[in-house]
C-alpha cells in the first residue's frame, strides 16, 4: 500500500526530460559561441584564429561544434592516465590538433559509449583519429617515468 503522500516516479520520463534538458543546454552553448564569434569583425576573427593556431574557417567550424566538442579526448586521456593540462602546456600544438580531430570525428557516439562501458578496451584504436598520437604521448609518458 502506498503512503498517502507518496509521489509516483517515472524513470523513463525523468530520463527523457534530463536528456532533453542537456540537449537544450548544449544547443544554447553552441548558439552563444556562434553569436560571440559573429560579433567579431573579420580582422578580429583572423587574429583569434592565429592566436589559437587555426585558420578562420576552422575557428568558425569549432565554434559551431560548441565548447565541449572534444570532451571525448579528455575522457580518453583520463582513461589512459594522461594529463591533458600538462600536455597542453608542454605541446600546445599537439593538443590543439588532437582537439580539432576529436571535435570533427565521425565516431563520437561510439567513442562515448566505449568510454562509458569499457574504457580499457583497445577497440577505440581502430576508429579514433588520435589513436597514434595518444599512443605516442602514452609511450613518452611511460619513458619519462
Amino acid at each position: 500500500m502506498l503512503a498517502p503522500n507518496a509521489t509516483k516516479t517515472y524513470p523513463a520520463i525523468n530520463s527523457f526530460i534530463a536528456t532533453f534538458r542537456d540537449w537544450v543546454r548544449h544547443r544554447k552553448l553552441i548558439r552563444q559561441c556562434r553569436q560571440r564569434l559573429e560579433a567579431c569583425d573579420t580582422n578580429e576573427i583572423a587574429h583569434i584564429a592565429r592566436d589559437v593556431g587555426l585558420s578562420p574557417s576552422d575557428l568558425r567550424h569549432m565554434a559551431e561544434l560548441g565548447p565541449d566538442a572534444a570532451q571525448q579526448l579528455l575522457d580518453r586521456m583520463a582513461a589512459l592516465h594522461l594529463d591533458a593540462d600538462a600536455l597542453a602546456k608542454r605541446e600546445p600544438g599537439t593538443m590543439r590538433d588532437m582537439q580539432r580531430l576529436c571535435s570533427s570525428c565521425a565516431s563520437k557516439k561510439r567513442c562515448q559509449l566505449d568510454l562509458m562501458l569499457v574504457p580499457n578496451d583497445p577497440a577505440w584504436r581502430h576508429y579514433c583519429p588520435n589513436a597514434g598520437t595518444l599512443d605516442a604521448v602514452q609511450s613518452e609518458a611511460t619513458t619519462v617515468r
